[in-house]
């Protein structure tokens, strides 16, 4: 049970005029109501297919806290969950390198679930150097000094990516890190409406790679370029997983207790994963899940901000710029293009 996105696009005059984003994704609380908590949460594991064990632990972190298992200050500060962490690395791996470097995909998997493992085939066999300087590129202009001065896999395609198109930046916000108490303060109850459209501050926001890493020098200086910006956002964080570096949240769970309800929030390689449970004894009342994908992609989010205004001479070049643009945001997610 995996999010897909639907864009429907109307043209005038070779540019894109309008863009209806609609993510299709079979909601999950009408299949957990009634049903005994740990059924339910075998339930929401066996459904996801991306991000299964975040969803996993998620689902059983928040239950805990429905049945009055308080958070210790330790849950509150978001302790690391090994096996949501290696997960999220080996997601990172098919968003940064399949599209660029397939041959390595498999291996690559593999390796992320080691980081000295990842941290020698990075150097060695992708980026074409050592970790700590590719991290310490801080600008544009060297990041294409980088790339045109190495034949390394890596290298090759930021090359490729820096010469394609680019939509302009979107006035989006980025989501902050949040623990479990952080969303309850924010928002203290999560309803089906919240769920399909998250807003934070009055607005939609993103999640993922980019919101996490987006204070970083290079990061940072790419807002100009907000693909190529997503991609190396997702470069940094494998790095960073590889060489142990705190700067990598992915696999942080925090849970929050009420009475007969639990909220706990997961840090997965897509983004910020929420869920939220309602108890009658051992008895789902409610259950609400704010993904990733309804996130980034709202439908006042970045993807209308991105291709609405683009000039386009075919179709064929609308399906492109609008994959490109879904890719960017979340690789992993099936996209359905409509043009008119």
């Amino acid at each position: 049970m995996n999010g897909a996105i639907d864009l429907a696009i109307r043209l005038r005059d070779h540019r894109v005029d309008t863009v209806r984003v609609a993510t299709r994704r079979p909601r999950l609380a009408p299949l957990l109501v009634g049903r005994p908590a740990e059924e339910a949460a075998r339930l929401i594991e066996t459904l996801h297919a991306i991000c299964r064990c975040a969803q996993g632990v998620a689902a059983r972190a928040a239950f805990a806290a429905a049945r009055g298992i308080s958070p210790t200050a330790g849950e509150l500060a978001a302790p690391v969950d090994p096996a949501v962490r290696a997960e999220a690395a080996a997601e990172l791996v098919i968003a940064a390198l399949a599209d660029d470097v397939p041959a390595e995909l498999a291996t690559a998997r593999r390796a992320a679930q080691a980081p000295p493992v990842l941290a020698r085939l990075l150097e060695r066999d992708l980026l074409g150097g050592p970790i700590d300087q590719w991290l310490a590129i801080a600008d544009p202009f060297e990041l294409a000094q980088w790339a045109a001065h190495l034949d390394s896999p890596l290298a090759r395609a930021c090359r490729r990516r820096l010469a394609l198109w680019e939509p302009p930046a979107a006035p989006v916000a980025a989501l902050p890190a949040l623990t479990a108490l952080d969303t309850v303060a924010a928002w203290p109850r999560i309803d089906a409406a919240f769920a399909a459209e998250p807003r934070t501050a009055g607005g939609p926001a993103e999640t993922g790679p980019v919101a996490r890493q987006g204070r970083r020098p290079l990061v940072a200086a790419l807002a100009q370029r907000p693909l190529l910006q997503r991609w190396i956002a997702r470069v940094t964080e494998l790095a960073l997983h590889a060489i142990g570096d705190p700067g990598f949240r992915c696999g942080t769970v925090s849970a929050h207790a009420a009475a007969g309800r639990g909220r706990a929030v997961v840090e997965t390689a897509r983004g910020t994963l929420i869920h939220d449970v309602a108890l009658d004894g051992e008895t789902v009342r409610e259950y609400s899940i704010v993904a990733p994908t309804e996130w980034n992609f709202h439908p006042d989010g970045s993807i209308p901000h991105w291709l609405i205004g683009a000039a386009v001479e075919s179709t064929d070049l609308v399906h492109d710029h609008a994959r490109r643009a879904v890719a960017a945001l979340d690789p992993c997610v099936d996209c359905r293009v409509r043009v008119d």
